[in-house]
């Protein structure tokens, strides 16, 4: 017959050691927690697109890039087909600096870029987006338009 151990009933208090590497644990985890919760704030703010003021109100999920002002009443197109957004933004900013910022902040949305001919072009499951940047003129702003073509899923985007 296999005897059970007997278990004491009266309370076991710690001793000096075992404080000792309990409140070391407890460090070692502290210290982790901070790691890994530091980690997770530099990931965020790495997410988040570079020198983007704010978001398109047209379009989004489409950043603003700092220095861009949106321009009011977007064209927006509805049909059984899908739906096509078109909405411009004005800068001072030069042409090489914009598709360079949306070359590099539109993949961390999940964008995809494609061959656009003279624009630049982008790609998402079922919605293709083109920007184009217009050519500056002496004093006046460069005008960026943004077009978004989101077509449904039973339909192909234009080859």
């Amino acid at each position: 017959m296999h005897r059970l151990p007997l278990i004491s009933l009266q309370p076991r208090f710690a001793t000096m050691p075992e404080l000792r590497v309990a409140e070391a644990r407890e460090a070692v985890l502290l210290r982790r927690f901070h790691h890994l919760a530091a980690i997770a704030a530099v990931a965020v703010v790495a997410a988040a697109p570079a020198h983007a003021a704010d978001f398109l109100a047209a379009i989004e999920d489409v950043p603003l890039m700092q220095g861009m002002v949106e321009q009011p009443d977007p064209v927006v197109f509805e049909s059984d087909q899908g739906r096509v957004i078109r909405t411009s933004a004005e800068c001072q900013i030069g042409a090489t600096e914009i598709s360079s910022f949306y070359i590099a902040a539109l993949p961390a949305l999940g964008w995809k870029r494609i061959d656009g001919g003279a624009s630049l072009a982008f790609e998402r499951e079922n919605e293709r987006l083109n920007i184009n940047v217009g050519a500056p003129a002496s004093s006046r702003p460069v005008v960026v338009s943004f077009e978004l073509i989101v077509r449904l899923a039973s339909t192909r985007l234009p080859e």
